[in-house]
C-alpha cells in the first residue's frame, strides 16, 4: 500500500519560503507605487482629501451606496430606495468638480491595475496547483 499523504515541510523551510513571499510582495508593492499613473492618483486623491468639504461629501456618499447595497441584500426595499437616492443627490453635487472628475479618471486606471494584476496572480497560482495535483 502507497502512502498518499504529502510531504510536511519542516517549519524553517516554512519560515523561508513565507520570508521570501514576503519579500517579493514588498517588490510588487514597491513596483506598483512607482509607476505614474499610481503616482498620479496618491497626488489625486491628496488634492481631494485637502479638499475638506468634497472629500466629506463624497466619503458620506460611497457610506450611502454601501448601506443601499447592504438594504438591498437583505430585501428592505424602501431603505435602499431612500438611502440610493441620497447617495445619488450627493454624486450629482460633486459628479462634475474638476477635482472629482480627475480622481475618478485615475482612481480607474489605477483600478485596472489592480484587475489585471489580481488576474495574473489568480492564473499563475492556479497554474501552480494545478500542476501540484
Amino acid at each position: 500500500m502507497m502512502n498518499s499523504k504529502k510531504e510536511v515541510k519542516p517549519s524553517s523551510e516554512l519560515t523561508d519560503i513565507k520570508q521570501e513571499y514576503d519579500r517579493q510582495v514588498e517588490r510588487l508593492v514597491h513596483k506598483i507605487k512607482m509607476l505614474d499613473y499610481v503616482q498620479d492618483f496618491q497626488k489625486a486623491e491628496t488634492h481631494l482629501m485637502a479638499e475638506k468639504e468634497l472629500f466629506e461629501t463624497q466619503e458620506e456618499m460611497k457610506q450611502l451606496q454601501k448601506e443601499a447595497t447592504l438594504y438591498q441584500k437583505i430585501g428592505k426595499s424602501q431603505a435602499y430606495k431612500e438611502t440610493a437616492q441620497a447617495a445619488q443627490k450627493l454624486e450629482k453635487k460633486i459628479k462634475h468638480h474638476p477635482i472629482v472628475e480627475d480622481y475618478a479618471m485615475k482612481l480607474e486606471n489605477v483600478n485596472d491595475l489592480v484587475q489585471y494584476v489580481t488576474g495574473q496572480i489568480e492564473e499563475k497560482v492556479n497554474s501552480l496547483l494545478k500542476t501540484d495535483e
